[in-house]
């Protein structure tokens, strides 16, 4: 698979198969560094429902917080992501979508493509 930057005026945009480019800077979209971290989110997430549906567990998703740290190094790069999973599931299957999340590393390939000095800790919270 091949993906594409054009370098426009204002900075790189990521091509699309509709047309509508995304700009990757902080001034008219996300920067690279936002979009690494919401793909590490988004990923998570994602793996999170397709667990709860595979689980056969209901539930309703209501919000993702990502939280992330950076190092004090030249490049500031980031230490730890923690995503925050806000959703509504039936109290006796919690304890099951608790522990559903200990599978999401397993099964998100942007995780396990991410350097492991990186920690990525994934919560859950029952509204």
């Amino acid at each position: 698979m091949t993906l594409h930057l054009n370098m426009a005026t204002l900075g790189p945009e990521a091509v699309n198969d509709q047309g509508n480019n995304w700009p990757l800077n902080k001034e008219t979209g996300f920067s690279p560094l936002n979009t690494f971290i919401l793909a590490v989110a988004g990923c998570s997430a994602g793996v999170y429902r397709n667990i709860l549906d595979n689980s056969k567990i209901d539930y309703i998703f209501h919000d993702v917080a990502i939280d992330y740290e950076r190092s004090d190094e030249n490049a500031r790069p980031i230490t730890a992501i923690t995503i925050t999973m806000y959703v509504s599931v039936a109290e006796e299957n919690q304890g099951r979508a608790e522990r559903a999340t200990k599978m999401i590393h397993k099964y998100c390939p942007v995780v396990q493509s991410i350097d492991p000095n990186i920690q990525v800790t994934e919560k859950v919270v029952f509204q």
